[in-house]
């Protein structure tokens, strides 16, 4: 009887001190993928369940399935993921706090010709539905398992209308892109480059044109396709007269854009071939805008190609800024060599011009092959050569001295601030770990048989970096080393030069005696005030080239 008793008295404490936990889950909140037995739910914390330790039972409500979790944990992580049991099936639970889109149609999804499916979009502030029209795009990419796609929002179920829709910071539009990053194995390099494009490079014409852009913006999101897991993919902007706020066409050309679709002649500046404005490409580049119903005319483009290719080398060094912009130049020839983008010095990129009174401008586009990776995800360690192209060339023939002075002046300032080591580093670091801790890697291995994580390929890359900057340092250094840069009736009267502890400064002609002493690429390494003898102590530095400068005055100053 007393044993009676006290069986009873543990089964009242077992079940008063029971808990359950059910959690209901909002519908798109959540996907399911029944081939891959996978569910994902878009949370934008899980900090209401960072203590699960006293529910003995969880459950998920999933539309009309109730999912049991078969382990309680102590608490749920976006880094880990769970098993759930709905009647004798299991599943995998994850917890994404990126965004999360489903696509689903009846038809098959070709080239050239979009099909009509529906659309849903999730995140912490924003749920999009929609009619779209997609397409598969790109080149070699279309024979990779993860496609790329190309969509338009549409009002109704043929396109005939369209509407705009946006997503986050990014622009108001009907046309997206859905980037498959397959071909690079951590999915991150393609992302970084167009967000890093965006902090160099400003249009020219912002002025006028407050909301243009230098580039596209990119989103990460993950996919499913008709109900099926499809991977992480980037949303991407288009690049087109809206997103670079070009001039329109009204009956005569203003606005300009090409793209540049494969290896040409054109696109290289190699030579000139003739073109025949019955057809929309040319050379290698395809005519984005005007559009078909305004006008096929190449007669602008011929004549500035030509420019580039048969101009004299005076008409070339005076007039080609006023035919193509200088900070874009700058900026894109850095921007294009830091990255090592072999695949974008004529082919996948953007040629612009905001009005026929403005100067032709570079637009980056399609970066996936950079930072040590080339288009079909190999890694090539090579980090010690220059790319370029026609146009490039033929302005570093010139040896200008103000261009050569100016571009290595603008790698310096940028080395100190987003092309830092440190800053690059992070940005890597930052972004690996922002798919990791949502576990995005292992459900890419999960539907991907030929996929699977090297997180070696990250230190890789960012070793690659380091070496790269070492390159390019000692390239702008040594364009200002063999460049005359110092005006002959600006230059200061230093003695003994080469030096290797004082140096004895003329100051005729001089109002202060004030002074700085930088390297080639302009950072200031010393300055301060000429001693009583107008001597200036430089035992500090380490041997090499500098720049010593007193009001308007320098002098290149050897050091031993």
């Amino acid at each position: 009887m007393k044993f009676f008793i006290v069986l009873i008295s543990n089964i009242c404490i077992t079940f008063i001190f029971s808990q359950s936990l059910t959690i209901p889950v909002e519908e798109n909140r959540f996907q399911i993928d029944y081939d891959n037995n996978l569910i994902l739910i878009h949370f934008k914390n899980l900090e209401p369940y960072a203590d699960l330790t006293s529910y003995d039972s969880i459950k998920f409500e999933l539309g009309e399935n109730t999912h049991f979790l078969t382990n309680p944990p102590s608490r749920f992580q976006f880094n880990s993921s769970y098993i759930t049991k709905k009647d004798n099936h299991f599943f995998t639970l994850y917890f994404t706090q990126i965004p999360i889109i489903s696509i689903t149609t009846d038809h098959t999804i070709i080239d050239e010709e979009k099909v009509l499916a529906t659309f849903s979009y999730i995140s912490d502030t924003t749920f999009v539905q929609s009619n779209i029209g997609i397409e598969i795009r790109g080149g070699s990419s279309k024979a990779y398992p993860k496609k790329t796609y190309d969509i338009e929002f549409w009002e109704d179920n043929n396109g005939i209308i369209s509407k705009d829709v946006t997503f986050g910071n990014m622009r108001n539009d009907d046309d997206w892109i859905l980037d498959a990053l397959y071909n690079e194995p951590l999915r991150i390099r393609s992302f970084i480059s167009h967000k890093l494009w965006l902090d160099i490079h400003t249009p020219h014409y912002l002025n006028k044109e407050k909301k243009a852009k230098s580039g596209v913006d990119v989103e990460y999101v993950e996919v499913f396709m008709n109900n099926r897991y499809n991977g992480i993919y980037f949303l991407s902007e288009q690049i087109d007269r809206k997103l670079l706020k070009l001039k329109d066409y009204e009956g005569e050309i203003k606005g300009e854009l090409y793209k540049g679709i494969n290896w040409g002649e054109a696109t290289l500046f190699t030579s000139l071939p003739p073109f025949n404005n019955t057809y929309r490409q040319w050379g290698g580049y395809e005519i984005k805008y005007p559009k078909e119903n305004h006008v096929t005319e190449w007669g602008n483009l011929y004549e500035f190609i030509d420019f580039v290719i048969n101009s004299s080398n005076e008409k070339y060094k005076t007039e080609l800024w006023e035919k193509f912009d200088y900070s874009n130049a700058q900026d894109y020839f850095i921007f294009l060599n830091l990255l090592r983008a072999i695949d974008n010095t004529g082919k996948n990129i953007y040629l612009a011009k905001y009005s026929q009174s403005h100067p032709y401008f570079y637009v980056p586009w399609d970066l996936d092959g950079c930072f040590g990776m080339i288009w079909d995800g190999s890694f090539v360690d090579k980090t010690t050569d220059i790319l370029s192209n026609g146009l490039y060339s033929r302005i570093h023939s010139l040896n200008d001295n103000k261009y050569n002075y100016d571009i290595a002046r603008r790698w310096s300032n940028l080395r100190k601030d987003l092309l830092d080591i440190d800053s690059l580093e992070k940005r890597f670091n930052t972004t690996f770990h922002y798919l990791k801790s949502n576990n995005v890697y292992e459900r890419e291995e999960k539907v991907f048989e030929d996929y699977t994580l090297d997180e070696n390929n990250l230190n890789i890359t960012i070793n690659w970096i380091y070496n790269r900057l070492d390159f390019l340092d000692l390239y702008y250094d040594k364009i200002l080393t063999t460049s005359t840069i110092f005006d002959k009736k600006n230059t200061l009267g230093v003695y003994p030069n080469p030096a290797s502890t004082q140096v004895f400064v003329n100051i005729k002609n001089l109002n202060s005696t004030y002074y700085s002493i930088s390297n080639l690429l302009g950072t200031i390494l010393q300055e301060g005030a000429l001693s009583q003898n107008n001597s200036i102590n430089i035992s500090s530095l380490l041997p090499g080239n500098y720049i010593l400068k007193i009001e308007e005055k320098t002098v290149q100053l050897f050091v031993e």
